[in-house]
């Protein structure tokens, strides 16, 4: 798990790197590289050791060694040995002299002359005159772990660093920054008068170790591993490979066919040789500080000092002495603004590791009834005093290690509680799963936990989840005698679960026996049953007499009910739709709600779909925030919006994989969704061309939906009408878009995006004057792209009666008011326009005929473009032909012959994508791929793969 190159480290590196041009000017310095163990400094070191011998440079390295009686000048003899095994000392006069010096590093240099020991200034001395008499390019002096190096050594260093200016010579030494006070005070001493320079290492950044683990992987890292690295691996890289290691080493981490995968459960193993690092440092201090240590071990990374304290009955003095002693063996660092915590997050595992499990006991039990104490919880009979969530997390943890189930339940189920108030679902999720671990099914405080976990799964939008808890637990609240209000309680959470799953009649049957105990959640309950009946009207009044109801006294009621109204108003009024879910966006900001905040977000992002907008910057914003608190069906639900504006941009293969995702995730969840989603699915196969798998969604999609008419309308107005448009067959949409206009008639709240685009289709088919007066008067038309098609149809309608001035006006106005961000269904409106001006003789019918071909080349829909050019002939226009996409090709590939397929191939390739994942990107076979990949190898003249990129480049 070695990273085959250096990773980050571009700025440390350059000011080395500038080092080793001084030489060639005659000049010399010293660098000292300063960091942490495990921080990188050796492999930087190596880095420039390379490039120093690339570069002709005379190199010397050498390494200090730990030992109890370091031997005098070891480093500088064993770089200066190392070197003359390839090398010769220059036969210079002005050397001659110091040669006794250099043979006390090298004894083949001592001679017969030889008296005494030399001091260590001679062999400073000669040092410079041996890089002086090198000549050449220069010299490079490495010596690696400065901080174990003996006194003499660091003498010779600090004469040479006192007069290395004028001597072709760089000095670079590693070094820890405070594991011997004699080497950290020499070298603040010759940096603060400025005869040497410090290059500092500080642990990578998240996105570094990141990309360190690719290249350690050689592909991508599972995102649990990922994650878990990032975490304890602290930015250190020698952490990183060598967590990496051992969880390959333990089945964490394994690898299929070309892919990393995780494990069943992926869990931090301690390196090895951490762990005997930290068990050594652990020997050293007294007895007093290790439990002190082990005592904060169990709270955490960063901990109370005084809660250790009072757990182990420790005076001030006494915790002041071990804190000293555990600072200094640098277990521990302050943390602002007066607490401390571990160096590393791996020092407190690997801490934790060596504690034995009676002290574990000891110390957990210890450690909950001081943290207890201070937030008022004293009891044992499961009731729990006022902390926050994170103090009642902490209380969980340690009472469930001191063997106290009941009393750790119930600060799980707090924790739980408390997430779920935020939205932070998956938290919520967790604690509450520990806390139905430890009690038996019959317990109090177990009814408690089912209760909450109820909740939590209905909040989330997991229905099935959601009831296979719920239905159990009123079954046995119904037949006991417990309190009425508390079974209503669960009554309603149930029907916010049969709401989810779409199960509308069950819902409003159980919440007419439950309304009355909460008004407020039975208004928007009930709103939310009428809106899945399509019943507008109905959802509005329900939702604006929940806000009556509540105003801001319960926030999360009133973001649900403007949610909801939203909604309703969607389809009838856009801007009052919007100023809804923005009201409830800014309520859930104000109070913490996440949740609620990520639902009114993504609706806001729904809203610019209808209106057309160029982005899904907000649909991206909100499906991150609810996978983030483990909201994973309502995500499901922003990517099919996030899949439609894709679609919308012709950008097909990423709204099919996005699909895919959704609708496996629905499909699992038995979400109410799953059949509109299979549809759009099936929409995005269908421009893909590939028919036989639009088929088949298509009769999925209307086997699970056969009672939705969204359904049904989507199926022939939003798959079967623009599929056939892109295949260039107008009379097949138009009756597809005549079937959806015929369900819209029966439900008119329903969207749809392109009743415009059929109007267009009508007029120039037929006579649409009918189409148009429907559509003219219908709500959903003040979208952009809607008005944009019913102003091509009225100047269509124009041009036929004879009208060219209006018609050409009309036409203009449209077009000027469009946006330009809906490629191909702009490019069907310009090409069913051109058709008509062309028949009747207005306008500039073969500029838009080329638009709209060569528009339909570029996208790859090459059934449209032949329809058009057939309809060019037709009209008396020259077709003009090109390559699909040319025009995205660099001019220099293009004259390679590389074609825009080919292209498309080579960016992923320099990406860094293997052949199968080019494939799926492309949606071609890994044979076509590998095919793509010759074909390049060939008109480029690279050798690899590596040669492609440099060329690319």
């Amino acid at each position: 798990m070695r990273c085959p190159v250096l990773v980050s480290r571009n700025e440390e590196l350059t000011r080395l790197r500038d080092a080793l041009a001084l030489p060639a000017a005659g000049r010399g310095g010293v660098w000292v590289v300063r960091g942490e163990p495990g921080v990188g400094k050796s492999r930087l070191a190596g880095e420039l050791l390379e490039e120093a011998r690339a570069g002709g440079l005379a190199v010397l390295a050498g390494r200090a060694v730990r030992a109890a009686t370091p031997v005098p000048l070891r480093p500088l003899g064993e770089a200066l040995l190392a070197w003359l095994r390839g090398g010769a000392v220059p036969d210079d006069p002005a050397l001659a002299p110091f040669l006794p010096a250099l043979g006390r590093l090298a004894p083949q240099l001592r001679t017969t002359a030889d008296d005494g020991e030399p001091s260590v200034v001679l062999i400073g001395e000669a040092l410079l005159r041996l890089a002086t008499a090198i000549g050449g390019r220069g010299t490079l002096l490495m010596i690696e772990d400065l901080h174990w190096a003996d006194p003499e050594t660091l003498n010779v260093l600090q004469y040479v660093a006192d007069n290395i200016r004028d001597v072709p010579l760089v000095v670079v030494a590693t070094t820890r920054p405070h594991d011997v006070a004699a080497v950290t005070e020499l070298v603040a001493d010759l940096h603060a008068r400025g005869a040497l320079e410090v290059v500092d290492l500080e642990p990578m950044a998240d996105d570094d170790v990141t990309a360190m683990l690719r290249a350690c992987l050689d592909g991508e890292p599972p995102a649990e591993v990922a994650d878990l690295v990032r975490r304890y691996a602290a930015g250190f890289p020698l952490f990183v490979e060598e967590l990496l290691a051992d969880l390959r080493d333990s089945g964490a981490l394994v690898r299929r066919d070309d892919t990393w995968v995780a494990g069943e459960q992926p869990e931090l193993v301690v390196p090895r040789s951490f762990a005997r690092s930290v068990a050594g440092r652990l020997e050293a201090v007294s007895p007093a500080a290790r439990d002190v240590l082990e005592a904060a071990a169990m709270l955490g990374t960063e901990f109370d000092w005084t809660i250790v304290g009072a757990a182990l009955g420790l005076d001030g003095r006494g915790l002041s002495a071990a804190m000293r002693e555990l600072r200094d063996q640098r277990f521990v660092v302050p943390a602002p603004p007066d607490g401390f915590a571990f160096r590393h997050a791996l020092t407190r595992e690997a801490v934790l590791e060596s504690v034995l499990p009676p002290d574990r006991v000891r110390l957990a039990g210890v450690l909950a009834e001081a943290i207890a104490g201070t937030v008022g919880d004293t009891s044992t009979d499961g009731v729990v005093g006022a902390a926050d969530d994170e103090a009642h997390q902490q209380l969980a943890e340690l009472f469930e290690a001191a063997g106290e189930d009941v009393r750790a339940a119930t600060h799980w189920l707090a924790a739980g509680r408390a997430a779920t108030e935020r939205g932070a679902l998956v938290s919520a999720g967790e604690a509450l799963a520990r806390a139905a671990d430890l009690v038996p099914a019959d317990h109090p405080t177990a009814v408690e936990v089912r209760e909450a976990q109820v909740g939590v799964h209905a909040l989330a939008g997991d229905a099935q989840a959601a009831l296979e808890v719920a239905e159990p637990l009123v079954e046995q609240l119904t037949g006991s005698a417990s309190d009425p209000a508390r079974l209503a309680e669960l009554q309603l959470r149930l029907v916010r679960i049969l709401v989810a799953a779409g199960r509308w009649d069950e819902a409003e049957e159980r919440l007419a026996g439950c309304a009355d105990h909460d008004p407020a959640l039975g208004h928007v309950l009930a709103a939310r049953i009428a809106l899945g009946r399509l019943d507008d009207d109905l959802a509005g009044e329900r939702a604006r007499a929940a806000l009556a109801a509540v105003g801001e006294d319960r926030p999360e009621i009133a973001c649900e009910a403007w949610e909801v109204l939203g909604r309703a108003l969607r389809g009838h009024d856009v801007v009052a739709s919007e100023e809804a879910f923005e009201e409830g966006f800014r309520i859930a900001d104000r109070h913490g709600l996440l949740l609620w905040r990520a639902r009114n977000l993504a609706q806001l992002g729904s809203l610019d779909i209808i209106r057309r907008r160029p982005t899904d910057d907000r649909l991206l914003a909100a499906r991150a925030a609810l996978l983030e608190i483990g909201a994973v069906p309502a995500a499901a639900r922003v990517e099919f919006d996030i899949a439609l504006v894709r679609i919308r941009l012709m950008d097909v293969a990423d709204a099919l994989a996005r699909l895919d995702r959704a609708v496996a995730i629905m499909r699992r969840l038995r979400q109410a969704e799953l059949a509109i989603t299979i549809v759009l699915r099936a929409h995005a196969h269908g421009l893909l061309g590939d028919t036989d798998a639009m088929e088949a969604d298509l009769a999925e999609g209307l086997a699970l939906g056969a009672d939705d008419p969204l359904v049904e309308m989507s199926v022939a107005g939003h798959v079967r009408a623009p599929v056939a448009l892109a295949r260039g067959r107008y009379d097949e949409a138009h009756a597809h878009f005549a079937a959806a206009d015929e369900v819209l008639r029966r439900h008119p709240g329903l969207p749809f995006s392109l009743r415009g685009l059929y109007a267009l289709v009508d007029t120039v088919l037929h006579d649409g004057e009918a189409v148009r007066a429907e559509v003219r008067a219908w709500p959903q038309v003040h979208a952009p792209f809607n008005w944009f098609a019913l102003g091509a149809a009225d100047a269509v309608a124009a041009g036929r009666a004879g009208d060219a001035a209006t018609a050409e006006q009309t036409f203009a106005d449209a077009a000027g008011a469009m946006p330009g961000d809906e490629p191909w269904h702009e490019l069907c409106v310009w090409a069913l326009v051109a058709r008509a001006a062309a028949a009747d003789r207005w306008g500039e019918p073969e500029r838009w005929f080329r638009r709209a071909l060569d528009g339909f080349v570029d996208l790859g829909l090459t059934e449209a473009a032949s329809a058009t050019r057939v309809a060019m002939r037709e009209a008396g226009f020259a077709v003009p032909r090109r390559a699909a996409g040319g025009d995205r090709v660099p001019a220099a590939l293009q004259q390679l012959g590389v074609t825009a397929r080919e292209y498309d191939v080579l960016r992923l390739v320099v990406e860094g994508r293997t052949n199968k994942e080019i494939a799926d990107r492309l949606f071609l076979s890994v044979r076509t791929v590998e095919t793509h990949v010759a074909r390049l190898l060939q008109r480029t003249g690279a050798a690899d793969r590596g040669g492609l990129g440099a060329f690319a480049g």
